[in-house]
Order: C-alpha cells, then structure tokens, then sequence
C-alpha cells in the first residue's frame, strides 16, 4: 500500500476562485470514524519517533515544514513540505527529520464514534 496522498490532486479552487483547498480527510471515507484530533508535532534535525503502531486510531501525517523520512510498513518515503500520508490502525511507521531545519507536521488521530481517551502509541519490534 502507497501512504502518499496526492495533495495536488486535491487541490481546488473554491469561493469563487478566492481560495484553493485540498480536502485531506472527509468521514465520507471511513464511515463510522468521527472522532478526530490533531497535533502540531515537531522534531529537530536528526530526531524523530519511535516505530510504533495505534491499534485504536488512523493517523494522517500532513508536513508544513522541513524534510522528512517516513518508514511505513518497512518502506521507506521522502517527504517534504505539503507532502501527506495516510496510516491506517495497526500499521507500523515513524517519522523523523533528515533536513537541517525544524520538522513541523500536523498529526491528525482518527478514531471511531466511539472513541475516547488518549491516542494509544504500541512500541513495534522489527521483523
């Protein structure tokens, strides 16, 4: 499965031409997920998370700044400003920063209706 989202293909014009927008995540694509919180998470150059997974929650990566590698299911994805993925429950990855400037990303949870709590992270073992 390829994580990366094609921003550019989401991208449209609205408002009569007075601001573009990329719809990244709509309930209409996991019916009965419609819990979602988001974090503005950073990491400084070289650091970066853990592998892990969230048995609870999908998660979507949208980077604002910097250069980033993603290990996804043991794959391993460039990303950089605008890039965006998409990880669903259960799927191992970390990111982390392999540029020289401050990695900013958004980090969207989704969970279904019922879910409540805190986003579980499950430290995962290499195969």
């Amino acid at each position: 499965m390829n994580p990366l989202i094609d921003v550019d293909a989401l991208t449209q014009s609205v408002y009569g031409g007075d601001v573009t927008r990329a719809l990244l995540y709509t309930t209409a694509d996991n019916p009965g997920t419609r819990v979602v919180r988001v974090a503005m998470a950073t990491a400084e150059p070289g650091r970066g998370g853990q592998l892990h997974h969230h048995p609870k929650t999908d998660e979507t990566y949208f980077v604002v700044s910097g250069q980033a590698e993603l290990e996804f299911d043991g794959r391993i994805h460039r990303l950089g400003p605008s890039s965006c993925v998409r990880i669903p429950r259960g799927t191992k990855h970390r990111i982390s920063n392999t540029g020289t400037e401050t990695l900013r990303y958004l980090a969207f949870h989704i969970g279904d209706a019922d879910f409540r709590g805190e986003v579980e992270h499950v430290k995962a073992a290499r195969p």
